[in-house]
């Protein structure tokens, strides 16, 4: 099912924001998306469904489909249209545990914040971002290194230990080079280990990256080639990524090979 999105008004923010600071007991107030008084229509319309996502991932990819039509760098701070969409999917987001309450955060995770120390926080707008500005090398920031029931309330130890550094999160080359280090293809999921704090670890790599970029351009590099200028301490990363390149070298050949025998 898809309905017409409509974005909440400064009357919608004020209410949705006593909402939130009051606990966000009861049924999440969908009701201000659709009141005149608390919400306007966005134009162009955008529709949006009302489905459940898998991952942060997924919802970024989505994100990025339907607001197409607009342009990136006029909404990427726009705080009601993310509020808006933290709202329909607020569910998703902050959901019901057992005992019928809600373990709310940071208002700054649902109502996007002026300050810049909280925007990568935000757990609507940070998805769309990412798959905007990486695409599938976003996967490793925004899928879970296990399954979970209500994937988009986590915003994740590897996006925390990463999106402090803006720098290192607005580069396609590093992201590209950290997603191929951390992201095991098998699983489509990070590899065990990369939100801790040891030798290698996502936490590490953007503290040995700004060192390195003293001496090196990232932005003018391959991703390849930031990996090979990785020192010593990421050589099981690296020793993974070799790995599975023989593992799908060896089904190619594979492959060629049943392929002749058949010829």
């Amino acid at each position: 099912m898809t309905k017409r999105l409509r974005k909440l008004n400064d009357e919608g923010m004020r209410r949705f924001a006593e909402y939130l600071a009051a606990g966000a007991s009861g049924d999440a107030p969908l009701s201000l998306l659709d009141n005149p008084e608390t919400s306007d229509q966005l134009v162009p319309a955008v529709l949006v469904s009302e489905k459940v996502f898998d991952s942060r991932y997924e919802l970024g990819v989505y994100l990025n489909s339907i607001l197409g039509a607009f342009d990136a760098a006029v909404i990427s701070g726009d705080r009601n249209l993310w509020t808006s969409l933290a709202l329909l999917w607020f569910e998703q987001i902050c959901p019901k545990g057992s005992d019928g309450l809600r373990d709310v955060m940071e208002e700054y995770r649902y109502i996007l914040s002026g300050d810049y120390r909280h925007y990568y926080r935000h757990l609507v707008r940070s998805p769309w971002y990412l798959v905007r500005q990486h695409g599938e090398n976003a996967r490793f920031l925004l899928v879970a290194s296990k399954q979970n029931n209500h994937p988009l309330s986590v915003h994740g130890e590897i996006l925390e230990q990463v999106g402090g550094r803006q720098q290192v999160l607005a580069s396609k080359p590093i992201i590209a080079a950290a997603n191929k280090l951390y992201l095991d293809p098998s699983t489509g999921r990070p590899r065990k280990g990369v939100a801790g704090r040891g030798r290698g670890s996502a936490h590490r790599f953007g503290m040995v990256l700004r060192q390195l970029a003293l001496t090196y351009d990232p932005e003018i590099m391959s991703d390849e080639g930031l990996i090979t200028i990785l020192p010593d301490e990421f050589g099981g990363w690296k020793r993974h990524l070799t790995r599975t390149a023989g593992q799908r070298s060896g089904a190619v050949s594979d492959a060629s090979g049943e392929a002749r025998a058949r010829s």
